[in-house]
């Protein structure tokens, strides 16, 4: 991937690849909520730069799903996103760790909050994803 803008961070790497028209952001370690919020509305900004309503997010270091964070996100954050970048649909490739996928299926509470994150009424498309080939291939198999 050809990367356009990359934008530097102590917690991420966050870049537009041009020839996917679409941000990559991607955490390096474990994030506190106020980390992720400022990756999150950096990767908001570089979009709407770009025009670029695809994101792929590579959250395979983070550790366990952060329920505030996975609150934030669905119920404030990405349907703020998907207004702002309308009219685009956002579209979310998630990349995560086995262990995250593991979180997900043994933790009621974690799969009460991603489900409601990948609900189809909400105002963005994600996808959940341990391969990043098979979620580059999602996110490219519909406008963006």
């Amino acid at each position: 991937m050809q990367a356009v803008s990359v934008i530097p961070a102590p917690t991420y790497s966050l870049a537009y690849h041009e020839s996917l028209d679409a941000v990559l952001l991607r955490w390096l370690g474990p994030y506190t909520p106020a980390e992720a919020r400022k990756s999150y509305q950096a990767a908001l900004a570089l979009a709407r730069r770009h025009c670029c309503a695809r994101w792929l997010l590579d959250a395979r270091s983070t550790g366990p799903l952060n329920l505030e964070v996975a609150a934030w996100l669905t119920h404030e954050f990405l349907p703020m996103a998907a207004a702002r970048l309308a009219p685009h649909p956002l579209r979310l490739a998630v990349i995560c760790s086995l262990a995250r996928f593991q979180q997900l299926h043994t933790d009621p509470t974690v799969a009460a909050a991603v489900g409601a994150a990948l609900a189809e009424e909400r105002p963005y498309q994600a996808g959940l994803f341990y391969d990043e080939g098979a979620a580059v291939a999602w996110l490219m198999s519909r406008p963006g």
